[in-house]
């Protein structure tokens, strides 16, 4: 390829850049050399290409050319990352010697896929293939460059001979530089392989073309056919690629052109026997020695005296490998690694020593282990590496006493769980706590009744007051919140409670007047001989009380009334009337009329002899009810008018002389007294289990302890969902500060075992709060005036039966409300009460201590001050951030640890500071859409897109050129996002970086656009971004680190989420107008009492189209298919996109058929 050096980019920036002698000698060295990046791309270019010509035939080498060609043109016109460091004029230089190359070669010479495009040995592979293709038939072929294996892979897929036979994959090694600069040479993409051996295992491929790459280090599935391209180059490679040949009656073949030396495979057979006799005389010796060495070690032993159990050096490796299989991975290898050094002193012997390294998850002080002895053999120095390290973990608490990783039955979590204990859903618990004993007790040795306490209580309608009263009880109440009560369907009362200033009539007479009160409206239920009433009512009226009560008793007769004024009937001195025809149905007076305008459905027909001016009384039924706590529901059917009025005859009834406004309170006294009830327990919950928190607000613990079921105003849900968020945080932030070298796996472990609801249904039950568990709803059927001897000889209520969650939901709930009440102070003191074996203290001593753990010297990379700028916080302690970007793969130097356990404690940070935003939002959001949007907030794959989307401008300089001889500089922009900082090592995790960018520039902008303006969570579009998990376990990270660095600032952590776009997506989702339910979800609300069952399936080859549309998923409700769905790139995904689908197909077919 004869180029104009001049023409290069770089020479003619050279040139550009000065006159001076210096760069005069500079241009003319590089003129000679012709060493310059675009050069040196070409002649690679070349080379290869005369490569693939000479192996291959000339259709190879003009396909290979080709295709370069259009990878460099699509790669600029897409702005594709992988040219990212080519300047502009090397990208249109590179492109522009390609094309002339390229125009070069017209229809007539243009090679074709013939004997005569195709060279003799890939015409006599195609042959040999032809001969071995068969049912289940898998190979490798191996050649020499990656160019070959691009162009075969090529000819194998598209050759009319074979095309029908073979599905061809490749396979090449990879750089572990992420630097390494583009090469316009270069065919395989890398990405494009991380499935392969996959495919081939499970058939979907079943012949792949590979360089070394796949002789030794990586599982390949046995193959039935192995061919040699080319010669191997060594004796080694023969007998590997010869190993990948295992299936039964497999074939192994070498092609050898006609002027090779048959007599070097003669030659490598021989050396083959001659190093097998070597290698069994040596492991002769070996033995020899290892025998000797395994009765040196035959006592080398560990036991722990508590349990028995025995360590042994021959064991030693295959515990620690099982540690090491339990540690968090993500794309890393958990294995431990083994350096060996020989400190022998004397020629032609062995001592070796083994240092163990584990990997980055382990605490750094227990992280390396080294043998104490010296050995023959590497089998056994690693044992003893090995058997040290095992009793380093162990005395570091990370081995159980029965030396097994501590995973889920391990022991630190198993001591935890044999507290626990395994409880069933469903438990036996205390019976309801009945206030009113501890009221009855108060009057025991009571000499009188001067010293109870008053309380005015105050019976409203609207504004107006229909009754005041006093309240007497022997016991302290806080003032009681307004209750409503639901007279009827269009009436409403409102009653107070508030402790008397007054203390005027005290106690005179109020047994008789709280007698007189409730035989007005109770008086079946009464019995009339007893006055040991619990609570006592008087008027709150300066009255004298004695000549009162005595005025008020007793009724009116009918026959007594129609002698007196008309007038005194409409008073509202009159009480209940009762119809003395229809044993004393109390009725409301509403009226008076006469025979000649009764009008009545309830009574007959007036007689034409009857008296016209008889008089009727217009009467409403008073309410049988006792229950004014809850609404009743209206009769539309019925309507409160005239033409359904009651009318009695006036001789026929009595009125009694108690005020009709009296009768009201006395119908709503037991309403009252269940609230004063609940008010009492909560007061007492407070004095005693709960009175080292030192609550001040009560309803917030009366919330706190009633449970749905009891149909109250108010019920635990919405404080068990803040109390939850607040558990988990003091929990993790606790285990993390006194477990400093635990992982993040064990962490977790711990902290589940603590929240976990047997753990805290325990606490619930051994704490006695269970008796305080409000479950039962007041109904008053039974209800009947509290007497102090019925309640002083009261047994105590069944048992009864209680759900797990709902005693574990009080205790998160009784959290919430210490949290409300006072804070984490208040909390950790509720939480010294009911989870006593975890030692909680103060918040800030906990962040002290984290914070001191990371007082370590390091060297802080200079492109972290950018990650600052980007995540908008400047740490002070720079260990920190450095922790928070380290992937568990990395083995470079600069690092203590990962960023598990930093993500531990982020992720409790995200989740409390969701919670709280969510619950303080006015007006209050419901609590299943609290926990919806907390779901949705804090879901990894919406962490995931945010940190694929925050960047931070990243300004670049270029060189352009400007005409024939003009350079100039361009200064350009590109982005700086979070993952670029993170460190990680290996390819498996930067393979995985590439493929989850390309979903997200195809998934970014409908994505966006759902956040930004959508009616719904875009859950499927999430679920097929499938992004790994580090890429959330970074924000997480980043999190937990802000928080340490800044003495526990959930505020400062709250900025870097602003930043990110977390609270600004949630506060769109607290104000309305998104659908928050997950389509999964959604279709069983949808599906009701039918089930719901997913079939995910691997679409045929060719169903769909595109190399990643792969999964499809059809879902059934009950017996029917509803809908199908393909194309998909995870399980998640496929199935989300299905409940999609079936929802809209049920609600279509629910709205035609309404």
């Amino acid at each position: 390829m004869d180029l104009d050096i001049e023409q290069d980019p770089y020479v003619k920036a050279l040139k550009k850049s000065g006159s001076t002698s210096s760069y005069s000698i500079q241009v003319k060295r590089v003129m000679l050399s012709r060493k310059t990046y675009c050069q040196d791309q070409l002649k690679v270019l070349e080379s290869r290409a005369q490569a693939v010509q000479k192996e291959l035939g000339c259709w190879g080498a003009y396909w290979y050319i080709n295709a370069c060609t259009r990878k460099l043109q699509q790669g600029i016109a897409s702005g594709s990352a992988t040219l990212e460091l080519l300047d502009n004029d090397e990208k249109t230089y590179l492109e522009r010697c390609l094309s002339e190359l390229l125009s070069c070669v017209t229809e007539d010479t243009m090679p074709l896929l013939d004997e005569d495009g195709l060279s003799a040995k890939v015409r006599c592979l195609l042959d040999y293939l032809v001969t071995e293709q068969m049912p289940g038939f898998t190979g490798l072929i191996f050649v020499q460059t990656r160019a070959e294996v691009a162009v075969l892979a090529e000819i194998l897929s598209i050759h009319p001979n074979v095309r029908g036979f073979f599905a061809v994959s490749t396979f090449v090694g990879e750089s572990n530089s992420v630097k390494r600069r583009s090469n316009i040479a270069e065919l395989v993409d890398v990405r494009c392989q991380v499935t392969t051996l996959d495919d081939l295992r499970f058939g979907r491929k079943n012949l792949v073309v590979t360089t070394s790459a796949l002789e030794e280090g990586i599982d390949v599935s046995a193959c039935n056919v192995v061919i040699c391209f080319e010669k191997p180059p060594n004796l080694k490679s023969l007998i590997q690629r010869r190993g990948r040949a295992r299936k039964s009656e497999s074939k192994f073949a070498l092609m050898l052109a006609d002027h090779d030396d048959p007599s070097t495979i003669s030659t490598w057979h021989e050396l083959e026997e001659a190093m097998r006799r070597l290698y069994e005389d040596d492991m002769r010796e070996l033995e020899e020695y290892e025998s000797q060495e395994a009765i040196d070690g035959a006592d080398r032993k560990f036991v722990v005296e508590k349990t028995g159990a025995k360590l042994l050096l021959n064991d030693a490796v295959g515990h620690l490998y099982h540690f090491c299989a339990t540690l968090p991975t993500s794309l890393s290898n958990p294995a431990p690694v083994f350096i060996y050094t020989d400190v022998s002193q004397e020629k032609g012997q062995r001592a070796l020593t083994a240092k163990v390294i584990l990997p980055i998850s382990v605490d750094v002080s227990v992280r390396e282990a080294c043998g104490q002895s010296t050995w023959v053999t590497e089998k056994n120095a690693k044992r003893d590496a090995a058997f040290e390290a095992y009793v380093q973990l162990y005395n570091a608490g990370l081995i159980s006493d029965n030396l097994l990783p501590i995973r889920g039955d391990g022991e630190a979590v198993a001591d935890l769980k044999a507290e626990v204990g395994r409880i069933p859903s469903l438990v036996q618990a205390a019976g309801q706590m009945n206030p009113w004993q501890l009221v009855a007790r108060q009057y025991q040795g009571m000499q009188d009744l001067s010293c109870l306490q008053l309380f005015d209580v105050m019976l409203r309608q609207d504004n107006e007051v229909i009754a005041s009263m006093q309240m007497l009880i022997p016991y302290h109440l806080p003032d009681l919140t307004p209750v409503t009560l639901f007279w009827d369907p269009y009436t409403c009362f409102t009653a107070s409670v508030q402790s008397s200033p007054s203390t005027r009539g005290r106690a005179g007479h109020v047994v008789q007047f709280t007698h007189l009160l409730f035989s007005s409206v109770f008086r079946t239920r009464m019995d009339e001989q007893r006055l040991d009433y619990l609570a006592c009512f008087a008027p709150l009226e300066d009255v004298d009380r004695a000549t009162w009560t005595e005025q008020f008793t007793g009724t009116v007769k009918g026959d007594e009334l129609e002698q007196l004024d008309v007038s005194i009937l409409s008073s509202s001195t009159l009480g209940i009337v009762r119809d003395l025809t229809r044993n004393r149905v109390p009725h409301i007076l509403r009226g008076l009329e006469k025979g000649s305008s009764a009008n009545t459905i309830d009574l007959e027909p007036l007689d034409d002899n009857k008296d016209e001016n008889e008089l009727f009384l217009h009467v409403s039924r008073f309410p049988r009810r006792t229950d004014f706590l809850h609404t009743v529901a209206t009769d539309v059917s019925n309507p409160v008018n005239e033409a359904n009025k009651i009318l009695l005859k006036l001789k026929e009834c009595e009125i009694d002389r108690l005020p009709l406004r009296y009768a009201y309170f006395a119908a709503v006294i037991p309403s009252l007294l269940h609230r004063i009830g609940l008010r009492l327990v909560a007061t007492y919950l407070c004095n005693t289990l709960l009175a080292p928190v030192s609550f001040s607000q009560l309803d917030l613990v009366l919330t706190a302890i009633t449970a749905t079921s009891a149909r109250e105003p108010t019920n635990y849900q919405r404080q068990e969902y803040l109390g939850d968020s607040v558990l988990k945080f003091l929990t993790s932030l606790t285990l993390m500060s006194e477990e400093l070298r635990w992982h993040e796996g064990m962490l977790s472990l711990k902290k589940d075992c603590v929240v976990s609801n047997a753990s805290l249904a325990k606490a619930a039950l051994e704490t006695g709060l269970d008796t305080f568990i409000q479950t039962k709803a007041f109904t008053g059927t039974k209800w009947r005036p509290l007497y102090i001897s019925d309640h002083l000889d009261f047994a105590a209520d069944e048992p009864r039966e209680m759900s797990t969650k709902t005693l574990a939901d009080v205790v998160e709930a009784v959290v919430g409300a210490a949290f409300l009440d006072g804070g984490f102070v208040k909390v950790i003191a509720a939480l010294q009460i009911f989870l006593p074996r975890v030692s909680w203290s103060r918040v800030e001593d906990r962040n002290n201590i984290l914070l001191s753990t990371y007082d370590i010297a390091i060297d802080y990379p200079p492109q972290f001050i950018q990650l600052e700028q980007l995540v908008g916080y400047s740490f002070t302690n720079k260990a920190l951030p450095l922790e928070a970007l380290t992937h568990p793969s990395y083995t470079g130097t600069n690092v203590s640890a990962s960023y598990n356990r930093l993500e531990f404690l982020g992720d409790v940070c995200l989740d409390i500071l969701v919670s709280t935003t969510s619950f303080a939002h006015e007006p209050p959001i419901l609590t299943h859409s609290l926990h919806l949007i907390r779901t949705a907030v804090v879901n990894a794959n919406f962490l995931a897109f945010l940190c694929l989307t925050l960047s931070l401008p990243e300004s670049r300089t270029n060189i352009v050129t400007e005409g024939k001889d003009r350079i100039s500089t361009h200064k350009t922009t590109i982005p700086r996002l979070i993952w670029h900082f993170m460190r990680y090592t290996g390819p498996a995790v930067r393979i995985a970086q590439q493929n989850c960018l390309y979903r997200y520039e195809t998934l970014k902008i409908p994505i966006l656009e759902t956040f930004q303006s959508g009616t719904h969570i875009p859950w499927s579009l999430l679920a097929r971004l499938d992004a790994p998990k580090f890429f959330s376990d970074i924000i997480e990270s980043i999190v937990g680190a802000i928080y340490i660095d800044s003495h526990g600032s959930l505020p400062a952590c709250k900025t870097f989420l602003e930043t990110l776009g977390v609270m600004g997506y949630l506060r769109r989702l607290m104000q309305g107008g998104v659908a928050l339910y997950h389509p999964k979800e959604e279709l069983g609300q949808l599906a009701d009492t039918e089930s719901v069952r997913y079939e995910v399936f691997r679409e045929e080859e060719g169903e769909a189209a595109g190399e990643d549309k792969k999964l499809g998923c059809k879902v059934w409700v009950g017996e029917r298919e509803v809908a199908r769905v393909g194309g998909g790139l995870c399980v998640l995904e496929v199935e989300t996109r299905a409940a999609e689908e079936a929802g809209k197909i049920l609600k279509d077919e629910r709205s035609k058929g309404a």
